[in-house]
C-alpha cells in the first residue's frame, strides 16, 4: 500500500519565472536537433528521450500543472518551426509527434506525487506507449495508403539496391558482395515482420531515460528523490508474461509467431533495464567513480553477450531478488 508523496512547494531557482519558458525551448531544441542535425538521428534512442529530460525535471521541482504547460508550450513551438520549415502539415505532425513522446513522462510525475510506487510509474509510462503503438498498428494495418512494415520494406529495398550497386562500382569479389546482400536481406525480413517491436524497444529505453534522468536531474526534492533508478523493480506478472509470450514465438508458426515477436522484443528491452538497474545499485556501492560507473554501464550494455545476461539479470530477480542476496553477502564478508 503506498502512500502520497508529501506535497513540496515549488522549487526555488535562481531561473525564477524563466525556469518554465526555458524547460521548453530546451525540450524543442533537442527534439528540433533530431531532425535538423547531421548524425543525431543515428543515436536517436538516446537524442530524442532528452527532449522530455527539462520537463520531467520541472514537472518535479515546480508541479504536474508548470509540466503539463511546459508541454503544450514545446508542441507550439516545434509547431512553428515545423510549420516555418516543410508546411502546416509537417509542423502539425511534428507537433503531435514531440506532444506524446515529452506529455507521458511527464504525466508520470502526477501518478509519482499520488504515491504510486515508482517502478509501477515507470513500467506504466512503457504500458502507455506500448499500447499508443498498438493503436498505431491498427491504423497502419487498417489504413488506406501502404503500412508502416510495407514503406519500410520498400525504403530497405532501395538501400539494398544502392548497396550493392556501390559495392560493384568498387570492384567488390562476387561472394562479398552475396555475402553483403544477404546480411540486407535478413535485417530487411526482420525490420518487416518486427518494426513495430523494434518501436517498443526505443520507447522502453527512451522512457527510462526521461523517467529517471528527469528525476535525477530535479533532485533533491520529494517525488525526484522516490524514482532512483537502483531501486527499479519489475513486477512478477511481467516474468509470467515474457515465458508466455516466448512458448507462442517459439511453438506457433505465422502471425501468432510474429505478433509474439513483437511483443517479447519490448519485454526485452524492458528487462534490460531492470537488469541495469541491479548493476546500478551494486556499482554505487563499489565504484564511487562516477566515470568508471559510466564506463561498465556503456560495457554492459553494448555488447551483446553482455546486455543479453543484464536482460536475464532483471527477468529473474522476481524470484531471486538479487539487492537483497548481494547485501547479505555484502555483510558477511
Amino acid at each position: 500500500m503506498t502512500s502520497p508523496v508529501p506535497a513540496a512547494p515549488p522549487v526555488s531557482s535562481p531561473l525564477g519565472r524563466f525556469e518554465l519558458p526555458l524547460a521548453a525551448l530546451a525540450g524543442a531544441a533537442v527534439f528540433s536537433a533530431f531532425f535538423a542535425v547531421p548524425g543525431f538521428a543515428v543515436v536517436g534512442a538516446v537524442v530524442l528521450p532528452l527532449a522530455a529530460v527539462p520537463v520531467v525535471r520541472l514537472a518535479h521541482r515546480q508541479g504536474l500543472v508548470a509540466g503539463v504547460t511546459a508541454c503544450i508550450l514545446t508542441a507550439a513551438i516545434v509547431l512553428g518551426v515545423g510549420w516555418a520549415g516543410g508546411g502546416a502539415g509537417s509542423g502539425l505532425a511534428l507537433a503531435v509527434a514531440v506532444l506524446g513522446l515529452i506529455s507521458l513522462p511527464t504525466a508520470s510525475v502526477g501518478f509519482l506525487r499520488a504515491g504510486v510506487d515508482p517502478s509501477r510509474c515507470y513500467v506504466g509510462l512503457c504500458l502507455a506507449g506500448c499500447a499508443l503503438l498498438v493503436a498505431g498498428y491498427a491504423a497502419s494495418a487498417n489504413g488506406a495508403g501502404a503500412s508502416v512494415s510495407a514503406e519500410s520494406t520498400a525504403l530497405l529495398d532501395q538501400v539494398i539496391h544502392t548497396q550493392m550497386e556501390s559495392y560493384a562500382r568498387s570492384g567488390a569479389d562476387a561472394a562479398s558482395v552475396a555475402r553483403a546482400r544477404e546480411v540486407f536481406e535478413s535485417v530487411r525480413d526482420i525490420t518487416r515482420n518486427y518494426i513495430w517491436g523494434m518501436f517498443g524497444v526505443l520507447w522502453v529505453l527512451g522512457s527510462a531515460i526521461a523517467f529517471y534522468l528527469g528525476a535525477f536531474a530535479a533532485r533533491p526534492g520529494p517525488t525526484a528523490d522516490a524514482a532512483r533508478f537502483e531501486n527499479l523493480r519489475i513486477p512478477a506478472s511481467g516474468a509470467a508474461l515474457f515465458v508466455g509470450a516466448g512458448a507462442v514465438f517459439g511453438l506457433m508458426p505465422g502471425e501468432g509467431r510474429r505478433l509474439a515477436g513483437n511483443l517479447l522484443l519490448p519485454l526485452l528491452a524492458l528487462y534490460f533495464v531492470a537488469g541495469l538497474s541491479i548493476i546500478c545499485h551494486f556499482f554505487r556501492r563499489w565504484f564511487r567513480s562516477r566515470f568508471l560507473r559510466v564506463g561498465l554501464y556503456t560495457l554492459v550494455a553494448y555488447f551483446p553477450p553482455m546486455n543479453f545476461g543484464v536482460a536475464l539479470l532483471g527477468l529473474f530477480d522476481w524470484y531471486m531478488d538479487f539487492r537483497r542476496r548481494g547485501e547479505g553477502v555484502i555483510e558477511k564478508s
